[in-house]
């Protein structure tokens, strides 16, 4: 039994009379993932426990990284080093990893949000102040929290070569990695082309059809891309522009790719939907004015058709479009409501304050014309008997 495999049972331990490892959440090929908890600073952490021989690889990486504070990157703690391992201790982040996520149908907004999240990642961890490249964006670097946040880890470790030789087929290029005498995390331009496909290869996967319950997506046979029926083939063109190199319009920077998906998610993001409860004047003002225009709030309408694969030499991805929703949205409800309360006031409160004075200017009028017939006929009757 070697140090991994030893140290897979140990759960219970505490490391460094701190770190309580409390479960197994993860074993790949050279670590494994604890989740444990911090019982100086009471908070749950990440563990990861490699062999030995791997520190030299993650002290290296973390001379990189171990500045960075983003919202879209895993956060690092602690490294402990003993003799027969190490422990790399970070954030845990309680989600879905990739894995889960295949085994949901995310629609085209959730995918495209996704990349979005990914390439801010890639942008920061590549700004003059830090010059780091990711190089082993596989499905084991990204998860994705309970609120929706894609958090990405294992910036600058040694490339998963496997993984990316077995999708090199896409495109019939056969080229896995570039510039991979380098050291691991340093920045070159073929680097950043390479981050940016492999952004590109984790959404095609999302994207694909795949057995109910699939766990992983193999590359397809001839290299061809295939998307599901109902995605947009803006998407479509945008994912097969950052996997196939030899696309006249291949994307080759995380920049580059952030401005193409920003905008498109923003599209596809589905309008908020409000819920009020009205009653008395609220529902007065409600009817008293048409709410977006005379449509339904909160209802988008798509329709979309077959995504053809991208080939070679063609056109991809023609003869589909999205009926992308409406640019009114429920936001402008409340000053809608605001300007019809307004309205229904000025209508009804003068006449109601019209009837409250109206017994009260009557009976005043009568006391003044009785009073005058009084003093009339008080002065006739002098003038008549005297």
């Amino acid at each position: 039994m070697n140090n991994l495999e030893r140290l897979m049972v140990e759960t219970g331990r505490v490391i460094q009379r701190r770190y309580l490892l409390q479960r197994l959440v993860k074993q790949g090929q050279i670590c494994a993932v604890y989740q444990g908890f911090d019982q100086v600073l009471q908070r749950p952490v990440a563990v990861k426990v490699a062999a030995a021989e791997q520190t030299a690889t993650y002290r290296a990486a973390l001379r990189l990284t171990s500045q960075f504070a983003h919202p879209n990157i895993i956060g690092v703690y602690d490294l402990i080093i003993e003799p027969d391992a190490f422990y790399l201790v970070q954030e845990y982040v309680d989600g879905d990893d990739f894995s889960t996520l295949l085994q949901t149908q995310l629609t085209p907004y959730q995918v495209a949000d996704f990349g979005v999240q990914v390439c801010r990642a890639l942008m920061y961890a590549g700004t003059p102040s830090h010059k780091v490249c990711h190089g082993d964006l596989t499905p084991a670097s990204v998860i994705r929290d309970r609120s929706g946040l894609v958090r990405v880890s294992n910036f600058a470790l040694p490339s998963d070569t496997n993984y990316f030789t077995t999708w090199s087929v896409i495109g019939n290029d056969g080229r896995a990695l570039a510039d991979a005498q380098l050291p691991w995390g340093q920045l070159t331009d073929e680097r950043r082309a390479d981050d940016a496909r492999a952004v590109g290869l984790l959404l095609y996967q999302t994207l694909t059809a795949r057995t109910p319950g699939a766990v992983s997506v193999e590359p397809p046979a001839d290299g061809r891309l295939r998307f599901q029926r109902n995605v947009p083939p803006e998407l479509c063109n945008i994912v097969a522009r950052a996997i196939v190199r030899q696309h006249p319009q291949y994307i080759t920077t995380a920049e580059a790719l952030y401005a193409e998906l920003k905008p498109l998610a923003e599209a596809l993001e589905p309008p908020i939907v409000v819920t009020t409860s009205m009653t008395g004047m609220d529902e007065l003002a409600a009817r008293s004015q048409p709410l977006m225009g005379g449509q339904m709030a909160g209802v988008a309408v798509r329709e979309t058709g077959a995504a053809a694969p991208f080939t070679e030499g063609h056109a991809p991805f023609t003869g589909m479009e999205a009926a992308l929703p409406s640019s009114a949205t429920v936001a402008d409800l409340p000053a809608k409501l605001a300007t019809a309360r307004q309205a229904a006031y000025a209508q009804v409160a003068p006449a109601g304050q019209e009837r409250k004075l109206n017994l009260p200017v009557l009976i005043g009028l009568g006391l003044a014309l009785f009073a005058i017939f009084f003093i009339v006929g008080f002065f006739l009757s002098r003038a008549v008997f005297h």
